[in-house]
């Protein structure tokens, strides 16, 4: 009988095991975690850090000497007016009522830089529909000069030496001016060269930007482009 008894509660044991194991939630398996790749950062934009001119354009270049935005002499002034604009802000506009040499016009200026805009059409490849006159440092917020290897290595600027200009020289000598006494040194420099003209087919002609420098000081105060070496 005892050893009956004993036999039954093995079996009852057994069976309250297999039905606690029957009864217990079954352990899910770990899920992999997928990698993930970091989303790369989008590119800087270029920011404007300065403009550059030549005898062919003026140019808005990113720190590292990329062109953000070019403009030539030919094309409509007011294109490149609202392209500059976008970098320098709004310009001054001042009617400019001409001289012997230019005919009247409107000057759009951001600081340093003035924009001359005359009123009579451009003709390609000779009469430009504008031209520049860079008389200070920066135009708007931007410093301004000439392209790196226009007149010096690194560009020319109103505020250097008058010795800066290295690179490319065309004399275009002396001149006092009978208001102030003061005596210019005019230097050309970039020279690019034009078609020839049918009626004068063996003279040489270009255009080129033309430094100024004066005697009393030593210094650099104007820069114009596009100055051509015919005409009046």
């Amino acid at each position: 009988m005892k050893t009956r008894m004993v036999a039954v509660l093995v079996a009852l044991a057994a069976v309250t095991a297999l039905g606690a194991c029957a009864s217990a939630p079954p352990t899910p398996s770990p899920v992999p975690s997928a990698s993930t790749s970091p989303t790369p950062s989008p590119a800087p934009e270029p920011v404007a850090a300065s403009v550059a001119i030549t005898a062919e354009t003026i140019s808005v270049l990113d720190a590292d000497g990329g062109v953000l935005a070019s403009f030539d002499y030919f094309q409509p002034t007011t294109e490149v007016v609202a392209g500059l604009t976008e970098y320098l802000g709004e310009p001054v506009d001042t009617p400019n009522p001409g001289s012997i040499e230019s005919s009247p016009g409107v000057d759009h200026e951001w600081g340093g830089l003035r924009l001359y805009d005359t009123d009579t059409p451009g003709t390609p490849p000779e009469i430009p529909n504008h031209s520049v006159f860079v008389t200070g440092p920066t135009a708007g917020p931007l410093p301004i000069g000439t392209a790196a290897g226009v007149g010096a290595p690194s560009g020319l600027h109103v505020g250097d030496p008058g010795t800066s200009v290295t690179v490319g020289i065309e004399s275009a000598g002396e001149y006092t001016n009978p208001t102030t006494g003061r005596t210019v040194v005019l230097s050309r420099v970039g020279l690019i060269e034009l078609p020839p003209h049918p009626a004068a087919p063996t003279e040489p002609r270009n255009f080129a930007v033309i430094v100024h420098s004066y005697t009393d000081t030593g210094l650099i105060e104007q820069l114009i482009a596009p100055s051509a070496n015919f005409g009046v």
